[in-house]
């Protein structure tokens, strides 16, 4: 068995991203603290989810001898020194990822003798979310070939499906024409939405908006407001296909978000200009879509952020900003550029990850673990 610990909720969606992966290999164990702990509800089938014991010796002992791991990776977080003690006396694989000063040790700023040496006890690698942890954790006497600051391990993103008979239709009857995605949209947004693409299309002027509302079976009356915009419009679940008068397309069937974020160069990311709350930005950059956002980005403000540094977004206020925006970026040069910089932005840590992966399988079949 493969133990998981999320330490701090910001490290929720890595925390299940590296517990889905194992799945395929060994069993998962994921535990948290009683706070953090609902946020793994409706986990996927055969992850195991318990609150991690208190910080007691009769506790700790009960919870290694009932789960059994053979590895463990803690995510973040405050380190227990009882309980990381009998990992070490049990000889239980340890990789510590995430580790950040602000939070390794309960107490925030007090810098214990020892205490470095004393967490690191258990870990054969530490990977720090920083270069400050990583020197604090060194000149706090862990070893130095311990400890690598490799910038926080956050998920890997997972590629959206789609069907790829739709794919070939769809690329052929766009052909060369120009057009952008917007996803997700909700109602207060479809406006904006029209206003920009027909401020974008006095640029472009066989631009096309491709537009998937939030609520799938709100498409006709989407269809209806982009009309009183002015705007020729067909929509999907009518079985109308893009044509080349329509200015507008309504893409209003369930399950097909993958299918666009593939075809689409350039996505707006719906809910970030109204409110209404954003998807996450990885799921366009993962098929090679380059976004444009507004500025309500929770609950994935620091996705977006790195995203951001990265210069793989733009962030628009207004909806006249978003059609300078797509007017800007829908050339191939500019959006293939943005999508280059958004993939190895968030594929920077998939050598890491796949290093830990295979670090914890070998150990459990070293350990004699019959999955």
């Amino acid at each position: 068995m493969i133990w998981v610990h999320c330490g701090d909720a910001g490290e929720v969606t890595a925390t299940l991203s590296l517990a889905t992966r194992f799945l395929d290999h060994n069993d998962v164990l994921i535990t948290a603290t009683e706070d953090i702990l609902p946020a793994f509800a409706g986990v996927t089938d055969g992850i195991e989810v318990e609150q991690i014991p208190a910080e007691t010796p009769a506790k700790a002992r009960d919870f290694l001898a009932r789960w059994k791991p053979q590895f463990l990776i803690w995510n973040g977080g405050p380190v227990r020194s009882v309980l990381l003690r009998l990992v070490a006396q049990n000889e239980i694989g340890a990789t510590l990822i995430n580790a950040r000063n602000s939070t390794l040790f309960s107490g925030g700023s007090r810098w214990l003798p020892g205490a470095s040496r004393n967490a690191a006890m258990p870990f054969s690698r530490i990977y720090t979310a920083n270069g400050a942890t990583a020197t604090r954790l060194i000149r706090g006497g862990v070893a130095r070939d311990k400890v690598k600051a490799t910038g926080p391990i956050l998920e890997e993103p997972i590629a959206l499906p789609h069907d790829q008979y739709e794919l070939t239709v769809l690329v052929e009857a766009l052909g060369t024409r120009p057009f952008w995605f917007a996803a997700d949209v909700v109602p207060s947004e479809v406006k904006h939405m029209a206003a920009a693409h027909l401020s974008a299309s006095r640029k472009s002027h066989r631009l096309l908006l491709i537009i998937t509302p939030r609520d799938l079976a709100s498409g006709q009356h989407v269809a209806e407001i982009l009309r009183e915009a002015g705007l020729k419009v067909g929509v999907r679940s009518r079985g109308d296909t893009p044509m080349p008068e329509q200015q507008a397309y309504v893409a209003d069937v369930q399950g097909e978000l993958g299918l666009w974020y593939r075809i689409s160069p350039l996505t707006f990311m719906g809910g970030t200009l109204s409110g209404g709350g954003a998807a996450s930005p990885f799921e366009p950059i993962v098929l090679g879509s380059a976004i444009i956002h507004g500025p309500r980005k929770a609950p994935y403000e620091a996705r977006y952020t790195r995203l951001s540094d990265a210069q793989a977004c733009r962030e628009v206020r207004t909806a006249g900003e978003l059609g300078i925006a797509v007017g800007a970026l829908i050339s191939p040069e500019q959006t293939a550029r943005m999508a280059m910089a958004g993939w190895a932005e968030i594929t920077q840590n998939a050598e890491i990850i796949n290093d830990l992966m295979q670090d914890a399988v070998n150990h459990c079949e070293d350990a004699g673990d019959p999955r």
